[in-house]
């Protein structure tokens, strides 16, 4: 396990755009998953060698990127869903869901 459920941070425009939806709260904790076992999403061959480098050396940090379907797209500009998890090599290290234009 990658992720310390503890220290998951989710923005405020991700939080407010999964609020009262069932389904969106449920992608995102899919798409949480999938980042804790590796699968990054819709990665190019250099973000994901960088993950896997990070891994390796247990430092860095690990970058996935997860594309909105059509379905949940309403009431967002957004194409996807970033999660990044900081400072691997830190005891106290945080795993944050966001939207692109949050970064």
């Amino acid at each position: 396990m990658i992720v310390d459920p503890s220290t998951v941070v989710i923005t405020a425009y991700v939080a407010a755009w999964a609020d009262d939806d069932i389904e969106r709260q449920a992608w995102l904790a899919e798409c949480l998953a999938r980042h804790d076992n590796s699968d990054w999403g819709d990665l190019d061959h250099e973000d994901r060698a960088a993950n896997q480098l990070a891994l390796r050396r247990h430092e860095g940090r690990l970058f996935s990127r997860f594309v909105v379907s059509d379905s949940l797209a309403a009431d967002t500009d957004e194409d996807a869903v970033w999660i990044i998890t900081d400072d691997l090599d830190d005891p106290d290290t945080a795993t944050t869901i966001l939207w692109p234009s949050d970064y």
